[in-house]
């Protein structure tokens, strides 16, 4: 997976800048919003394991923590059966230089999980997904995410303990599949020479996981995500020129 080097001080610097606030139903609770945090982070940030370019202090993950995730603040309810999943979609348009060099990304990833239990803070499952492009995106799930070609995704299951510990499971089979997107008028945040962007809208899709426990692949979790009808989502476009 190629590496995005965009600068974490820049990213922060624009993750300050969050809208959270009104009445919405699809609002999240800060309590449950760091709990969904605090899993995707003890999952990602230090894991040996995966690709370099996703994790670490400047991997993949960090920088989309770092840039969108400040901006969630609401996600859809979505009922599949039984099963009520909270789910926000993020798409990355990125067509911007460094350095000289042009640094161009579009990618999609798919943010949803379920069982917020507020007496212990913690949330049960969630399921963190990767796809090349932006909607439509039809990607199929395995081992590693391909940032450059389309086809080829990668998803997460991450389970989080009462003590907060994780377990997480990853992809070896499934399909996220995204078939359109629409947002409002961006906000439009960024220094000199750079143009930042987040959009608020929704997404349509769908998404189903086999995953493999790691690092022993010893137990095996499926599951199937409907949002069809549409979830809500966040666009980030960057322009310009990075630090």
């Amino acid at each position: 997976m190629r590496r995005l080097l965009i600068p974490l001080a820049f990213a922060g610097a624009l993750g300050a800048c969050s809208d959270a606030g009104g009445v919405d139903a699809d609002a999240i609770d800060r309590r449950e919003l760091a709990a969904v945090r605090l899993a995707l982070d003890s999952a990602f940030r230090r894991d040996t394991m995966l690709d370099s370019a996703f994790t670490g202090d400047s991997g993949l993950y960090v920088l989309m923590a770092e840039i969108a995730f400040t901006f969630i603040d609401r996600a859809s309810y979505v009922v599949n059966g039984g099963d009520t999943t909270r789910v926000v979609g993020i798409e990355f348009d990125i067509e911007a230089t460094q350095g000289g060099a042009p640094l161009a990304a579009n990618f999609t990833t798919l943010l949803a999980w379920t069982g917020f239990d507020n007496t212990t803070g913690t949330v049960d499952s969630v399921f963190f997904v990767l796809g090349s492009g932006r909607a439509p995106v039809n990607d199929s799930l395995w081992t590693r995410f391909t940032l450059d070609t389309a086809g080829t995704g990668t998803g997460f299951v991450i389970h989080q303990a009462a003590n907060s510990s994780v377990t997480k499971w990853l992809s070896r089979g499934g399909r996220l599949r995204t078939t359109a997107s629409s947002y409002g008028t961006g906000r439009s945040l960024g220094g000199v020479g750079t143009t930042f962007k987040i959009f608020r809208g929704t997404i349509n899709g769908e998404l189903t996981i086999d995953a493999k426990l790691m690092p022993d692949s010893s137990t095996t979790v499926t599951s199937a995500k409907d949002f069809v009808s549409g979830a809500r989502a966040l666009k980030v476009e960057i322009r310009g020129d990075l630090p």
